[in-house]
């Protein structure tokens, strides 16, 4: 009778489990600086990557218009949506004070000087950034130009905060790390680069808008390349512009750490704190770095050993 009993009650807590209503998907709005380019890239892998959810997808202006309901999570893509949302919602309020923001495809600096207008433990708030780790830009340099041993940088308003955590890892690898005078105005730029120069065998281009921008890059390479100083960027639009290497990630990898960022929030483990890419590439320019007379490996070689040294598949 007891053994006839408990498989009755087995069958009834399977049907249960049969019969209970799914966890209703979550509502994500994602909100685009723009409509394509690297912002249509990143929302089209995060929706590849995230099909347990609803999202709602589209530039930032228009995704919020006469939206009643506040949904699970909002997403921005790139500095002027994360800025623009901000703004909107702190005039919305209610229910929108406390709906989690994920902040994708920016600068760490970009993030850390808004959120900190965000009235604290009202909304969870967090980032996957463009910017690389620290530790493996030193490595990309150590591994790719192992002569070269004093990294010269030009920190600004929004990078200077990262000079001691460059320094340290510039130490952890055999390296020593030049900080020239930090740029407080366009006039500074070219005092300080020739400070770097003067004083370092490589410079390692820091994302900090006053210092490296559409006005600035083409003449600050230029004056690199005359000083025969090698320039490591952020970017491959600078490699093709004169850099000797770039160390980035694209949409597409930083969008999968955003993913998995959100699938940790969808488990009920909350946003984590602001989160590198974890996939990266490489990219260098051989002709560059021949006139330069450095022996250069090939980009995917470095990436690989990189990728090896940080345990990565």
């Amino acid at each position: 009778m007891a053994c006839a009993f408990f498989r009755l009650l087995v069958a009834w807590f399977a049907l249960m489990a049969l019969t209970a209503p799914a966890a209703a998907a979550p509502e994500i709005f994602v909100a685009l600086s723009e409509e394509g380019g690297a912002y249509a890239e990143a929302a089209a892998v995060l929706k590849a990557e995230l099909e347990d959810a609803r999202l709602a997808t589209g530039a930032w202006r228009g995704l919020f218009t006469d939206k009643a309901a506040a949904p699970d999570l909002i997403i921005t893509v790139g500095v002027a949506a994360f800025d623009g949302t901000l703004d909107w919602l702190a005039a919305k309020g209610g229910a929108w004070e406390r709906v989690p923001l994920l902040a994708v495809l920016l600068p760490r600096a970009a993030f850390d000087l808004h959120a900190l207008q965000v009235a604290v433990g009202r909304r969870p708030m967090s980032a996957a950034v463009l910017d690389q780790p620290p530790g493996r830009q030193m490595a990309l340099i150590r591994r790719a130009l192992p002569e070269r041993r004093r990294v010269g940088v030009l920190p600004g308003p929004q990078t200077q905060p990262q000079v001691q955590t460059l320094r340290r890892e510039a130490a952890a690898r055999g390296l020593s790390l030049v900080a020239a005078p930090a740029v407080g105005a366009p006039a500074e730029i070219y005092p300080s680069l020739k400070v770097a120069l003067d004083e370092s065998d490589v410079i390692l281009a820091l994302p900090e808008p006053l210092v490296y921008n559409g006005g600035t890059v083409q003449n600050i390479l230029l004056t690199t390349y005359r000083a025969r100083v090698p320039l490591v960027a952020f970017s491959p639009a600078y490699v093709k512009a004169g850099a000797v290497l770039a160390l980035y990630s694209t949409p597409a990898q930083v969008a999968r750490r955003a993913a998995e960022m959100v699938r940790g929030w969808q488990a009920g483990r909350g946003l984590p704190p602001p989160q590198a890419p974890q996939e990266f590439a490489v990219t260098a320019n051989p002709r560059v770095a021949a006139s330069l007379g450095l022996q250069l490996d090939e980009a995917a070689l470095i990436a690989e050993d990189l990728r090896r040294l940080e345990g990565a598949p």
